[in-house]
Order: structure tokens, then C-alpha cells, then sequence
């Protein structure tokens, strides 16, 4: 039997990083928490998985760095563009990319690594309810 009701919708986190173990960790975090985890290894793979369309994303959770022609920034523009709405939470282990997006993005959610469960945790909550009061 499930924790959750039959008729409860469990949000879907998409989470993007190219570092197995911290995508790994994360994500199950999350789904301990009763969230649907999704996972990718890099935009590209991230872009694939929304634009398949087999499942309506809830919140995307991305590394700034990451291999590939598109970095988690990049993949926070197409999102704006192609997705407009969506929750996106911007994560790096680089402070001084850290330093950049508090700059840039000073309305997106951010977390520096290592990450401090209980505060992703928190705000991937904020994210989702601000999100759903927007389309309601």
C-alpha cells in the first residue's frame, strides 16, 4: 500500500548532473521524500527527456557545469523559452560560478555543493507550490 493517495498527483523532478553519484544521491533523496525522480546526464539528455513528452515534468533540478554544448545555464534559457513556468533550481560545486548566477539569475533557486539536504529539499517544495499557484 502507498503512502500517497490514489487520486494524489506525486510531482516529477527532473534532475541534471553529470556526476553519477551525486545524481544518484540526490535522486534518492527525493524520491525518499515521494517524488517521481527523473534523471539525466547532461542537457542534451535533459532536453530528450521533456521533449519526449512521456511525462509532465514537475521541476527541473540542474548543474551549471556539465560536458556537452549546452551547460545547466544554457539548458535554464531553453527551458524559459520552451517551457515557460517551469521550476528550475540551479546547482554547482564552483564558487565562482555560484558567485555568477546570485548575479544573474537573483529570482532562480540556487544551491552550492555539497549540498545541504533539508535545504533543497525545502525549496524544491517552494518551487513546486509557487508553481502550481501560477497555473491554477
Amino acid at each position: 500500500m502507498s503512502d500517497h493517495d490514489a487520486n494524489e498527483v506525486v510531482p516529477i523532478i527532473l534532475v541534471v548532473d553529470d556526476e553519477f553519484l551525486i545524481r544518484a544521491l540526490l535522486s534518492d533523496h527525493l524520491q525518499e521524500c515521494g517524488f517521481k525522480v527523473l534523471e539525466a546526464a547532461s542537457a542534451d539528455e535533459a532536453i530528450g527527456i521533456i521533449q519526449n513528452g512521456d511525462f509532465s515534468i514537475d521541476l527541473v533540478l540542474t548543474d551549471i557545469r556539465m560536458p556537452g554544448p549546452m551547460d545547466g545555464f544554457g539548458l535554464a534559457r531553453w527551458l524559459h523559452t520552451h517551457r515557460p513556468g517551469l521550476p528550475v533550481i540551479l546547482t554547482s560545486g564552483n564558487s565562482k560560478k555560484a558567485h555568477a548566477v546570485k548575479e544573474l539569475c537573483e529570482e532562480r533557486p540556487f544551491f552550492e555543493k555539497p549540498y545541504d539536504m533539508k535545504e533543497v529539499l525545502a525549496q524544491v517544495r517552494v518551487s513546486l507550490e509557487s508553481s502550481r499557484a501560477v497555473t491554477d
